[in-house]
């Protein structure tokens, strides 16, 4: 498989996976659209974004790997979840302060 064809249909399942979102969402606003004014849909269009770049990303990278278009629209719909399941274990500690005057004694 391409690496263009890979990106293709790992695009397919990163929409696919926010679609779902999507209709989760719609569900528990008692099928209503989830927002109630348009400032509320912008953080809601860059995480449909998120979703389809790191689906493409995700199939472009295995693509080597990846022999029909079922597996790459896996890589694609897994892609979101497993890269915020990677992160999740990372903690990020604030640097202590530098003492006054900066050199080291």
């Amino acid at each position: 498989m391409t690496w263009w064809q890979a990106a293709l249909w790992g695009l397919a399942g990163g929409a696919s996976a926010s679609l779902a979102s999507m209709a989760a969402a719609v569900v528990s606003a008692g099928y209503t659209w989830p927002w109630r004014d348009k400032r509320e849909l912008w953080p809601r269009m860059f995480v449909l974004a998120a979703a389809l770049a790191l689906g493409a990303l995700v199939a472009t990278a295995a693509h080597d790997q990846i022999t029909g278009w079922w597996p790459a629209f896996i890589y694609g719909v897994g892609a979101p979840a497993t890269i915020t399941g990677l992160l999740s274990g990372v903690e990020v500690e604030p640097q202590p302060a530098s003492p006054a005057g900066g050199g080291a004694h």
